[in-house]
């Protein structure tokens, strides 16, 4: 296991990728993915790429671009909405169609939470990843609000779930899509589950996910951002439920506040972002 005390935690900011910082963005999980691929892609993987929305916002005419998902809607979305790019659908194992050292750059972003095994999925990256590749991961930081993740509350209480969104914020389309129709692919709701493995969002401390790596990843740096990241996202559910979707973001000067700690980085964030490298064969 690598020890990641001894690894760099702060990367350099990509200012070509990332938010103005007099934006109103808040920065989470894809504005972040896409501030760390800040250099050449090459041959590009978002691995989970659900409708494409990384593809899009990385992508600047030199490079390949292709997404890879579980399911089948998600991928047909996708290619309908960026026609220019190429769109394919995984196994419910998480292999996918292509050769080994296909690609120069890999994305997994917050998908090592959802797959029912951690080390099949990053091998299958090191597979398709070529010596000397990149590997940008993230995921929910194991930290002081983890108990916060309301990606949880539909299987903790699943009919107070379904209510809530279906008569509440009248939402049936979105949830008949995220929640029903995605046991079609073998998830619940959105995690990828075995028999033997609780349905759960999980969260990770940098050492956890170096774990699963095996040999050939090498951690190159980490970062952990946005404390309190889980407490405005009740927030604005809170908000949202009680208004009958009214409010839909957090109000000012709360959202000012929010975007502020958004680009914090901090040991008690919510969000964990690592890179690493493929080593190259002697």
């Amino acid at each position: 296991m690598v020890d990641v005390s001894k690894v760099q935690r702060n990367e350099v900011a990509c200012v070509a990728r990332q938010p103005n910082a007099t934006s109103a963005v808040v920065w989470r999980w894809q504005a972040r993915a896409a501030q760390w691929l800040c250099f050449p892609l090459g041959r590009f993987l978002d691995f989970g790429c659900g409708r494409g929305g990384l593809i899009a916002g990385v992508s600047d005419g030199d490079a390949e671009y292709h997404g890879v998902d579980i399911s089948p809607q998600a991928i047909r979305d996708a290619q309908r909405d960026h026609p220019q790019y190429v769109f394919h659908t995984m196994d419910e194992s998480g292999r996918t169609p292509y050769a080994d050292g296909f690609f120069d750059t890999v994305a997994l972003v917050e998908v090592i939470e959802h797959v029912p095994n951690e080390r099949q999925t990053l091998d299958e990256i090191v597979r398709i990843l070529k010596p000397g590749g990149t590997l940008i991961l993230t995921t929910p930081h194991r930290g002081l609000l983890t108990f916060l993740d309301l990606g949880n509350f539909k299987f903790i209480f699943p009919r107070l779930h379904r209510l809530i969104h279906v008569v509440v914020l009248r939402n049936r389309g979105y949830y008949e899509e995220r929640f029903v129709r995605s046991n079609e692919v073998g998830l619940v709701g959105d995690i990828d589950v075995t028999s033997d493995r609780r349905a759960w969002h999980r969260h990770y401390r940098p050492e956890e996910i170096t774990g699963f790596c095996p040999p050939q990843l090498v951690l190159d740096k980490y970062a952990v951002y946005f404390p309190g990241m889980r407490a405005f996202m009740c927030l604005q559910a809170v908000l949202r439920v009680l208004s009958a979707g009214f409010f839909k973001r957090i109000p000012w000067p709360l959202s000012v506040l929010e975007r502020r700690l958004s680009r914090m980085e901090s040991a008690t964030g919510d969000q964990l972002v690592m890179r690493f490298t493929k080593e190259r064969k002697e």
